[in-house]
């Protein structure tokens, strides 16, 4: 991958109006990265912590440690990603040259990522899970942020782009109804017993169909909103101190980070919870399927809602209703009808922050530009995506952690473990469901949006702002 400065005729005008509506199949289309992005990361998310424990034999707090320094490391490299992508200008365009080439490198490393030297849980397992988990989380960056980035990059109508994120979280749904679905099945099914060899088969194919999604999306999306030149871009540091001022963004950053940590802890906690507490292992597939659904209707739902309550209010009024829900499953545990069914509302008003956020990060892109002149798309989605990881990483990192603690061990049935687990999945994303509001307060540019947005397009057109 390669960027060139462009002060010249490349980076004229965009081919299509900026506020122009994309239509039904570039929005599908668009849609579809995120499908492909949770056949990979969903995967690791929901089953990598297990796959550590139960199959390659690493101990819970060392598969802690893996999970949470390898986040780590790779989400530092996700301002870089974005300071590149912010001066990248191709043939290709700007982000779709990242998806094109980099979707494939990322399918054969989710591959290794799911694969061990040997079972056993020695020295070779824990040195090949840290580089294959560290390697895969630097090159879900280089594809993933450009395709958050070019949502902003699409239009420059806010109303389009929830519509866009509405898109882009169905078919991440569907990914997670996929995955949560028929993982479990099909590791059995392929693996004939043999779980390292069932995720092998299992993650080869799902890594497979990500590949040619994000050759879909290069394919579909248009990129209409004008490139600012890197000639006439800022220093790295005063991007990012220009990135640290921007509180709608930082908002919206913070709230992220605990959200997914959130999300680490209910998929990655749900395989404990139902063999250990509910004692059925086929209630794994059921739960994350009921979570999945949730998704995929809160896809549909959301839009909806936060244009009648505003994003903001929406969001927090959603997470604060799902706590009480999320309570219930406390007594719920005995009856896996009754648990998944108050785990699905949960999972759709507690969900509203998952399709709102990429459109609440491409806002901040617009008042990025109203403050700097500069619309710095890549690296705001960096962060995002810095976010995203973190997040993830602290809730696997927590989950770990706490089964150390409570003194978990594959197979073993002991009530201590059985209460600890119990409060470790209903309570941790409770208090991780408030922290999340308590970040949302600060987020006060919805209402200032409009003129933002008049003023941005009045000085592109030479026009006092």
């Amino acid at each position: 991958m390669t960027s060139e400065t462009v002060d010249g005729p490349v980076a004229a005008a965009p081919s299509a109006p900026a506020d122009a509506q994309p239509r039904v199949g570039e929005r599908l289309g668009y849609g579809l990265g995120d499908l492909a992005s949770n056949l990979t990361w969903t995967t690791i998310t929901s089953y990598l912590l297990f796959f550590y424990t139960d199959v390659a034999l690493i101990g819970a707090a060392t598969a802690g440690t893996i999970l949470f320094v390898a986040r780590a490391l790779d989400a530092i490299a996700d301002p870089a990603v974005g300071l590149l992508l912010d001066r990248t200008q191709t043939r290709f365009g700007r982000a779709r040259p990242y998806l094109m080439f980099g979707a494939p490198v990322l399918a054969v490393l989710t591959v290794l990522t799911f694969t061990t030297p040997a079972p056993g849980g020695g020295t070779g397992s824990i040195v090949w899970a840290y580089a294959s988990l560290i390697l895969v989380g630097l090159v879900y960056s280089l594809v993933n942020i450009p395709y958050g980035a070019l949502m902003p990059m699409m239009t420059r109508s806010s109303d389009v782009r929830m519509r866009l994120s509405g898109w882009r979280f169905a078919c991440a749904s569907i990914g997670l109804v996929v995955v949560s679905g028929l993982t479990t099945p099909l590791v059995g099914v392929f693996g004939g017993g043999d779980q390292r060899h069932g995720f092998l088969v299992v993650v080869s194919i799902f890594a497979g169909v990500g590949l040619l999604l994000f050759w879909v999306v290069a394919g579909t999306a248009k990129e209409r909103v004008p490139f600012t030149p890197a000639a006439q871009r800022r220093s790295l540091g005063t991007s990012l101190r220009t990135l640290a001022s921007n509180t709608p963004w930082v908002a919206v950053f913070v709230s992220s980070l605990f959200m997914f940590a959130r999300l680490g802890v209910l998929t990655g906690g749900a395989v404990y919870y139902a063999l250990s507490v509910m004692g059925n292992p086929g209630a794994i597939p059921v739960i994350l399927l009921g979570f999945s659904v949730s998704a995929l209707l809160g896809s549909i739902v959301t839009p909806w809602v936060l244009r009648r309550t505003g994003h903001r209010r929406g969001v927090i009024g959603g997470l604060l209703l799902s706590v009480p829900v999320h309570l219930l499953l406390v007594p719920a545990t005995g009856n896996l009808a009754l648990f998944t069914a108050l785990f699905f509302v949960s999972g759709i008003v507690g969900g509203f922050g998952f399709v709102a956020a990429p459109a609440l990060v491409s806002d901040t892109v617009e008042y990025q530009e109203h403050r700097t002149g500069e619309r710095n798309e890549g690296l705001l989605y960096a962060g995002y995506s810095f976010a995203t990881k973190v997040g993830t990483a602290i809730g696997g990192a927590l989950l770990a952690f706490g089964l150390a603690v409570i003194g978990y061990r594959p197979g073993a049935a002991d009530p201590a473990v059985t209460t600890g687990l119990t409060w470790l999945y209903v309570g941790l994303p409770i208090v991780l469901a408030l922290l999340q509001v308590a970040a949302l307060a600060f987020y006060r540019l919805e209402r200032d949006l409009p003129t933002v947005v008049a003023a941005n397009e009045a000085r592109r057109a030479g026009e006092p702002a």
